[in-house]
């Protein structure tokens, strides 16, 4: 498996193993929104993957984003979605590691952005910055 895809899948299963964790609509899995069911949408952005050090075989830094927006039914207020967003941040807490099956990730922060309204949701995003050396 390729490190870009060896990252995904350890972000992707420390989300799916979280106690009490919503439905989740991972990229390139086809997902039916129910109007009434709270959900998460999981993007995956890798952004860059520099020299960590010069030589012969150079160490490289991967990072990018791990960007889960949280989908509440609309009408609820925005506390239902900030609840499910703090739980997220908690679990992809700023200076841990997420173990994977081949590479550790290690989490830079993790911090929710403005929420909007996708009716029949409001959702709020949250962003975590990895980053991981190969």
């Amino acid at each position: 498996m390729t490190i870009t895809n060896s990252i995904r899948q350890a972000l992707d299963a420390h989300l799916s193993t979280m106690p009490s964790v919503p439905d989740i609509a991972f990229q390139g899995v086809s997902y039916e929104q129910e109007p009434l069911t709270t959900h998460i949408r999981v993007e995956f952005i890798p952004t860059s993957r520099r020299p960590a050090n010069r030589g012969p075989n150079p160490q490289n830094r991967h990072q990018g984003l791990y960007i889960m927006t949280v989908c509440t039914p609309e009408d609820n207020g925005t506390g239902p979605a900030l609840d499910v967003a703090d739980d997220l941040m908690g679990r992809f807490d700023g200076s841990s590691d997420v173990a994977g099956i081949e590479v550790d990730v290690s989490i830079d922060y993790s911090e929710a952005g403005t929420g909007f309204m996708d009716p029949p949701f409001y959702c709020v995003p949250v962003s975590v910055a990895w980053y991981t050396y190969s």
